[in-house]
């Protein structure tokens, strides 16, 4: 029997679809949830609406009317309510992807990396089958793609650990626990440097070993109480969303696929199901390959990941980087001579400005905006920026050149070096007085 023979047995094995349809459910209602939250809150008034300028993921995209933008969230609700019923399942995880998906394009600010799982959970759950009942069997493929999909968090959250920052000086958990010291009976435990330290490699080992764990029947009960007290305990100390709540909902699939029929009386009858072509088995074997290599693209990038963020984004590297900074820019017009200065506070909402100050994407992506700006009135100008920022206590630097025009074509950006390398480590630990403590980076 070749591999190809041997993983197709595998994926096609049926299996009970119990612990796959309380995930369903569970993943329906937290998009309902998420959606109906974000209402509620006026996030879609404060986040969206009000802002003048939007960091737009594609060229051309333009901010939908007022009523559209909350049909986009309606669309969000009554999806996931479908998903979690079962009522046309596969037409509202489609309605569920575009309308999610359109409004993360909608602005860079709003990235968040458990938007991104959340995304390739709704795919699987899309070309899983769509009509099942708990009498029905389940091709196994669709279990382990989950499974995979949730343990490369973990892994790659915890290789992205292996580091001297999180490992050597406890950064940046140190900065934002010594945030929480006023938190009635834990806050001053919390502020003691060492306990920060030992919580590094408490989470930096959890990320690495839980899937393991979850999977292994005579570790599991005690896995599953260290994913519980873990994501609640984050939860709690740290505004990091729905995570927590994907998470621990999400680990349930580590359980056999049977785990809920103690509390489901109907019986499962293991049917055979047609098995998966050749052709169908080497395009998920190629689909997973690209899912796990992926998000390990930085490290074939030179320099500090956390500092330049080439490959930042979509690899699991999970509250990291505790950066500040600040930026303005000058406007120069060759023609005539005349330069001015530009505060992007001005136009900016705090959360954009906050985000766009460390991040040199998004600091060239608001250059060529005043570029574009500027070309409207008929003016050719150049802009450049005066960029400093610090990345985990380490003293504050220039983050980027500023004698460079931030809208010449990114190739030639690259090739003049136009962001600023991480200066070394100083000995000792980094020296947290010169970092503005700010709620942890949940990018």
């Amino acid at each position: 029997m070749t591999a190809i023979e041997r993983l197709r047995a595998v994926l096609s094995a049926p299996v009970d679809p119990a612990g796959f349809l309380v995930f369903r459910v569970g993943f329906g209602l937290i998009c309902a949830f998420a959606a109906a939250r974000f209402v509620a809150r006026g996030w879609v008034e404060q986040l969206l609406l009000m802002p003048e300028h939007h960091f737009f993921w594609l060229p051309g995209m333009e901010m939908p009317p007022e009523w559209a933008v909350y049909a986009l969230f309606a669309v969000q609700f009554v999806a996931g309510v479908g998903v979690a019923f079962g009522v046309r399942g596969r037409l509202c995880l489609i309605a569920w992807l575009l309308s999610f998906g359109f409004v993360e394009l909608l602005d860079k600010t709003l990235y968040l990396n458990h938007y991104v799982l959340m995304t390739m959970l709704g795919v699987t759950l899309l070309f899983a089958p769509p009509r099942l009942r708990l009498a029905d069997s389940l091709p196994a493929w669709v279990f382990w793609t989950l499974r995979v999909q949730l343990a490369l968090v973990y892994f790659w959250a915890g290789v992205a650990k292996l580091n001297t920052d999180w490992l050597l000086h406890g950064e940046p958990l140190t900065t934002w626990l010594e945030a929480r010291a006023d938190l009635p009976l834990v806050g001053s435990v919390l502020a003691i440097d060492e306990i920060a330290l030992a919580m590094s490699w408490a989470g930096a080992a959890y990320d690495l070993t839980i899937p393991a764990l979850l999977l292994w029947p005579r570790t599991r009960p005690v896995a599953f109480l260290l994913v519980l007290g873990f994501h609640v305990s984050v939860g709690v100390l740290f505004p990091i969303g729905i995570f927590p709540v994907v998470m621990i909902l999400g680990s349930t699939l580590f359980f056999p696929p049977s785990w809920p029929r103690r509390w489901m009386p109907m019986a499962w009858e293991r049917r055979a199901l047609r098995p998966l072509s050749a052709a169908k088995v080497t395009l998920w074997a190629i689909a997973i390959g690209v899912i796990a290599v992926f998000p390990g693209r930085s490290m074939l990038v030179p320099g500090h990941v956390g500092w330049h963020e080439r490959g930042h984004r979509f690899a699991w590297r999970v509250m990291l980087i505790e950066k500040t900074g600040m930026v303005d820019f000058t406007v120069i017009e060759p023609e005539t001579g005349r330069r001015w200065r530009v505060m992007p506070a001005d136009e900016l909402t705090p959360l954009q400005h906050k985000q766009m100050r460390t991040q040199p994407d998004m600091i060239r992506d608001y250059a060529l905006h005043l570029k574009r700006r500027h070309a409207q009135a008929g003016r050719d100008v150049e802009v450049y920026a005066d960029a400093w920022a610090s990345l985990n206590g380490r003293p504050a630097q220039r983050l980027l050149r500023d004698d460079l025009d931030l809208t010449l074509p990114m190739q030639t950006l690259n090739q003049s070096g136009w962001i600023v390398p991480l200066n070394p480590p100083s000995v000792g630990a980094p020296d947290r007085q010169n970092l503005i403590k700010e709620q942890p980076e949940r990018r």
